[in-house]
């Protein structure tokens, strides 16, 4: 794992701060300079330092973790108290109610430890530089590695829609999907990939954006584009999709089947 990539983990709390060390000191030694590796090991033990004077304290983040882990854990087990499932689904669901044992005896970085760290790692040049120096491409690839981060990279309306464009050019839908899951809540404008999935008719990725952020996208003015497609079947199988149900108000639903009534008449 490259040094952007751990580092990128650690902020967005993916490994704690042993992990982190393992990794750092595992890092491949061949890519960088003589002097870039002493930086490397001076970091390496600035973490050290920081880890054992600051301590660990479970803050807001890490209690909304857990709760959010318990939830689940309550769902699933009422899945399998229930006898509604046959063999094959009663193993998937005690899979991944283990998963979520594990994921809730990790112990994770929070407080003042993790506050320090970050500010330690974020301001790391080496880090910094190579943020800089990845091209759109790279960079796009690199965001939407995960569905979703806290933090991801600080970029403006303009960066955004550059990365957008490569995205389209490269017809990488899931990454285009990614990018407005990575931003959801971070005031950018999503158009440029509500107008793509319009264009191409994937009601699916128009679907999973709606579904997953809603609240950043003008719901009304997107109805509108897709009505003008007049394509019944695309209009269709997104007022059916039963998840976005709740989400479309009843205008709205009246309008799109409205619509689809006036197509095939």
């Amino acid at each position: 794992m490259n040094l952007v990539n751990i580092i990128y983990r650690y902020v967005n709390r993916f490994i704690n701060c042993e992990k982190l060390i393992n990794l750092l000191e595992n890092i491949d030694k061949k890519v960088f300079t003589k002097d870039e590796l002493e930086e490397i090991n001076k970091l390496i033990n600035e973490v050290k330092e920081i880890v054992k004077i600051v301590p660990n304290e479970i803050d807001v983040i890490e209690v909304k973790r857990l709760e959010s882990i318990n939830r689940m854990l309550e769902a699933y087990k009422k899945v399998l108290d229930s006898d509604n499932l046959d063999k094959e689904e009663r193993e998937f669901v005690e899979k991944q109610y283990n998963n979520m044992l594990e994921e809730k005896e990790k112990v994770s970085d929070g407080g003042p430890r993790y506050e320090k760290l970050f500010e330690l790692l974020t301001h790391f040049p080496i880090y910094n530089k190579t943020c800089l120096q990845m091209d759109d491409l790279t960079l796009l690839e690199f965001i939407t590695q995960y569905i979703y981060v806290p933090l991801p990279p600080p970029i403006t309306q303009e960066n955004f829609d550059e990365l957008i464009e490569v995205g389209i050019k490269e017809d990488k839908r899931e990454a285009l999907w990614r990018m407005a899951m990575n931003y959801t809540r971070k005031n950018k404008n999503f158009s440029k990939i509500e107008d793509y999935f319009i264009l191409k008719r994937d009601d699916y990725y128009l679907a999973e954006l709606i579904s997953g952020v809603n609240e950043d996208l003008d719901l009304d003015r997107l109805i509108d584009k897709v009505l003008k497609t007049k394509d019944t079947e695309f209009i269709k199988e997104l007022v059916n999709t039963p998840y976005l149900d709740p989400i479309f108000t009843d205008s709205q639903k009246e309008k799109m089947n409205n619509a689809i009534k006036k197509e095939d008449e």
